[in-house]
């Protein structure tokens, strides 16, 4: 969800992000239940002993909601000004953390970024204590399983179960926040990108990269998919509007290993993301001590979704076509980028004193399938009207 920050701006801090994060463990292994919410990951954890949900990020440093930090009574030791994820420049506050408890495992010290969600329009919704993120890695080997619904971690891969991976490639630690980057090549290309469970992408490649003509040999010319709209929110908002594509790698390697047809799409900032689709035919596992990334194929993989050929997502306080596709069905119905959704399937899409913005957003990225059809009522230059997408 968010990019690394920028140098720190405190001596103290700069040795507290240079310092490994001690970790207490009262067992060899600490699983705890991971939950996915459409694409996002949440977990439960304690912070300075207050018990809350977070979002499991692994593209993002740890940063805290500011009405979060403010009731553990956090104080600012620094501010830091990077980019995020849509390469918005942005300034957070960072304090130390004194625990964050994770299952049986106590992390000491850990520091924070603190950001205030509220002027976010989904994110504002989903992020309630904060999120979980990539300073946390170091030190130990984290094993991502959705299909279990499990989180495990352990001081070594030797202290966890045996599992046959199928692919391997080196991870590397460049510092704070340490985040996991493993090598990669489509074609010709190789190159370094950011495994990023905050995007829900298999594959999103940066455009410099998608567009050598290496990479372009190796996509699927009839699954190519083209349209418009936003990338994803992130800690500084939306992007801007832009061109949309969606395509098939025949070829996707993690170091030599060939993980065949991956379906790819491209993103206009830096670096190349490794994302949550991964979890869908694999365990993720994360071996900072062994400094390898390793795919474990699932027992079963998760059904594939259809494409559905448009997005919603709350704009302010209304829910607007956020993504269109070109020759999609909604595209065929007479769907337009822009237009506000009032009715979802005979579901208010209005914020109301009983049908709040944020019961309107969880409900988009819970339950709501735009694969499986759906009627949705439009208010365009103030007519109303209903345009019925069939399913796929």
């Amino acid at each position: 969800m968010f990019a690394a920050p920028g140098p720190a701006q405190n001596a103290q801090l700069g040795r507290l992000l240079t310092a490994p994060i001690r970790i207490e463990r009262a067992t060899p292994v600490t699983t705890l239940p991971l939950e996915a919410r459409g694409d996002i990951l949440f977990v439960q954890a304690s912070a300075n002993g207050e018990a809350a949900e977070f979002i499991f990020d692994t593209g993002s440093p740890t940063v805290l909601s500011r009405q979060f930090a403010d009731a553990l009574g956090l104080e600012a030791v620094a501010q830091n000004t990077g980019r995020d994820a849509n390469g918005t420049e942005i300034t957070m506050d960072f304090a130390i953390l004194e625990t964050l408890s994770l299952g049986t495992a106590v992390f000491h010290d850990v520091p924070v970024l603190i950001h205030d969600f509220s002027d976010l329009d989904m994110g504002a919704c989903l992020v309630s204590a904060g999120i979980l993120g990539s300073e946390l890695f170091p030190g130990s080997a984290w094993r991502i399983d959705t299909e279990a619904g499990q989180l495990s971690f352990a001081a070594s891969l030797d202290e966890m179960a045996a599992f046959d991976p199928v692919a391997t490639t080196h991870l590397y630690d460049f510092g704070y926040p340490h985040a996991p980057i493993v090598d990669y090549s489509v074609g010709d290309v190789s190159d370094k990108a950011l495994f990023d469970t905050g995007n829900s992408a298999w594959v999103a490649l940066f455009t410099e990269v998608a567009e050598t003509v290496s990479v372009q040999q190796e996509i699927l010319r009839e699954s190519i998919v083209t349209g418009t709209g936003f990338e994803g929110e992130s800690a500084g908002g939306r992007g801007e509007a832009g061109a949309l594509t969606w395509f098939t790698l025949q070829n996707f390697r993690l170091d030599h290993d060939t993980l065949g047809p991956v379906r790819a799409t491209t993103r206009a900032v830096p670096p190349t993301l490794v994302g949550a689709g991964v979890l869908s035919g694999y365990v993720v596992t994360m071996d900072y001590p062994g400094e390898q990334f390793l795919l474990e194929a699932r027992s079963e993989p998760a059904p594939a979704r259809e494409e559905p050929g448009y997005a919603l997502a709350l704009v302010g306080d209304a829910v607007e076509v956020a993504q269109l596709f070109d020759g999609s069905a909604a595209a065929d119905a007479g769907l337009r980028l822009g237009d506000q959704v009032i009715a979802l399937s005979g579901r208010s899409m209005v914020v109301s004193a009983g049908n709040s913005k944020c019961s309107i957003a969880r409900s988009l990225i819970e339950s709501f399938d735009a694969s499986q059809g759906a009627d949705l009522t439009i208010m365009r230059d103030g007519i109303a009207s209903t345009i019925s997408i069939p399913q796929h």
